[in-house]
């Protein structure tokens, strides 16, 4: 998972929802000097989209075909990765109890039809400033300013509702801890500024190798990093952290004052299928004492448990 960058209104995506392509076409043209749009014919659509691209705001029609837009907005609110996209419906229905069910679904604005322009663009322009500041924010508060990874902050945050999600759907988590050999003679030899170019170069491949949605990197403390990898078993956490050891290697960044002459990095894994009975500090714990086993059988290695 990455951090939000911040960015400005007219680089926003707006995904509009109508069934009525004449509709969606207007919707478009009003919003066209505030925001990019794009367009899908249906809520399967716009599903499908968004788990592939999240977009900043939907703009939804009320009443669709199939699946309506009410039950759109509930089926994003459950997921971690849509649950906080802002959703502004448009209705023809102005009964109060039409107005009622759009609060109690999730949504975050109504417009009804007929739609007034400059209202329509003031709802949009206002909620997407709200999401860019939420945005900014969240990158302030959860992100290490040398790498661009989350921090301890953002760890100590979505733990608890992963390990809910997880316990729901009856899946395992993984993780892995990292830490860089030899760091600290590698800072003394080539000085604070180099030191500072390695833990980049390492978050980096870090990074690469969390693509999934919910994986996610954490700078947890000088040179050690955390690794998230939800619904991932001991196999396939041993592969990853593998994979990444070997890649560090790869790099060959000269380190004089390391058996290997290279930066390395030791990898302690774990694979924990009963989330529900272990905290945090537990898990990473365990991770902890098989980093350790991986330092004192040489270092540049995972030990997984």
């Amino acid at each position: 998972m990455q951090i939000p960058t911040t960015k400005h209104l007219e680089q926003c995506l707006v995904l509009i929802v109508d069934d009525d392509r004449i509709s969606a076409a207007l919707v478009a043209t009003i919003l066209s000097n505030v925001c990019r749009c794009l367009t899908v014919s249906s809520a399967g659509e716009a599903i499908m989209f968004c788990q592939k691209r999240v977009p900043d705001l939907l703009v939804v029609d009320l009443n669709m075909p199939g699946m309506g837009g009410l039950e759109l907005c509930r089926e994003l609110k459950k997921q971690r990765d849509t649950e906080n996209i802002p959703i502004i419906f448009i209705t023809a229905d102005h009964e109060e109890s039409a107005q009622l069910s759009c609060w109690q679904s999730g949504a975050n604005d109504f417009v009804t039809k007929p739609l007034v322009a400059d209202t329509l663009q003031h709802r949009v322009k206002n909620h997407l400033l709200s999401k860019l500041r939420l945005d900014a924010l969240m990158s302030l508060s959860f992100q290490d300013t040398l790498t661009g990874l989350f921090n301890r902050n953002y760890l100590k945050h979505e733990y608890p509702r992963l390990s809910r999600q997880l316990m729901r759907d009856n899946q395992p988590l993984g993780l892995i801890i990292f830490d860089v050999d030899f760091f600290k003679q590698y800072n003394d030899s080539y000085g604070h500024l180099k030191g500072d170019m390695c833990l980049e170069k390492v978050a980096g491949v870090l990074s690469y190798y969390s693509r999934r949605a919910r994986d996610a990197v954490i700078r947890y403390g000088g040179e050690e990093f955390v690794m998230l990898l939800p619904n991932t078993g001991l196999s396939g956490v041993k592969e990853i952290a593998a994979m990444i050891v070997a890649e560090i290697h790869q790099l060959d960044i000269p380190h004089k004052n390391s058996p290997f002459k290279r930066v390395t990095l030791s990898a302690g894994a774990v694979s924990v299928s009963d989330i529900e009975k272990h905290s945090l500090n537990e898990v990473i714990e365990q991770a902890d004492i098989n980093l350790y086993d991986a330092k004192l059988r040489g270092k540049n290695q995972v030990v997984i448990g």
